[in-house]
């Protein structure tokens, strides 16, 4: 492996974080089987008490990120798909990540936050500010700026109301 290789599929899972959280927030049900009780429920409660999450054990808060990501890298490795098996496992470490952006962490993670490569508490705040429409992607520093920019998470939304006539959950008011 190569550090580009490593690098881009870090930022390929830092976007794709970015993708499901923005599904998340803007288009999960809490009454959806199993994803409403599992994911869309706790992602509504972390935008009310953004620490809730913290008070559980690394399982809790990481299975239904972690077992269906290493099970999907794992048939993509055994199928010798790579770089997408690494870019798959590394995403399901996004919960994880993300969770670092809201405590105290060792001096290596922050080293880390610093540069950009883990996100930082003061990059991840402004995705729990008014309006909470942007720096969805939560595993670096990298990617949410140039989406905002660009207004992608906007644009996909106006795309998916186009063809689909689905809106979005009205923006959620944060505690």
């Amino acid at each position: 492996m190569t550090l580009l290789w490593f690098v881009s599929a870090w930022i390929a899972a830092d976007f794709f974080s970015g993708v499901i959280h923005w599904l998340e927030d803007r288009y999960g049900d809490p009454s959806w089987p199993l994803l409403g009780r599992f994911v869309v429920e706790p992602n509504i409660l972390h935008h009310t008490d953004p620490t809730a999450f913290l008070r559980e054990g690394f399982f809790v808060r990481n299975w239904t990120s972690m077992a269906p990501a290493f099970a999907i890298a794992a048939v993509l490795w055994v199928g010798e798909c790579r770089w997408p098996a690494t870019a798959v496992a590394m995403l399901g470490c996004a919960n994880e990540v993300h969770a670092w952006a809201h405590q105290k962490c060792s001096r290596p993670v922050r080293g880390l936050q610093m540069l950009g490569v883990l996100q930082s508490q003061e990059h991840h705040a402004q995705h729990h500010r008014q309006p909470f429409d942007r720096n969805y992607c939560v595993m670096t520093d990298w990617l949410n700026q140039p989406l905002t920019a660009v207004r992608f998470w906007s644009g996909v939304e106006a795309a998916v109301r186009i063809v689909t006539g689905v809106v979005p959950r009205p923006e959620r008011a944060e505690a």
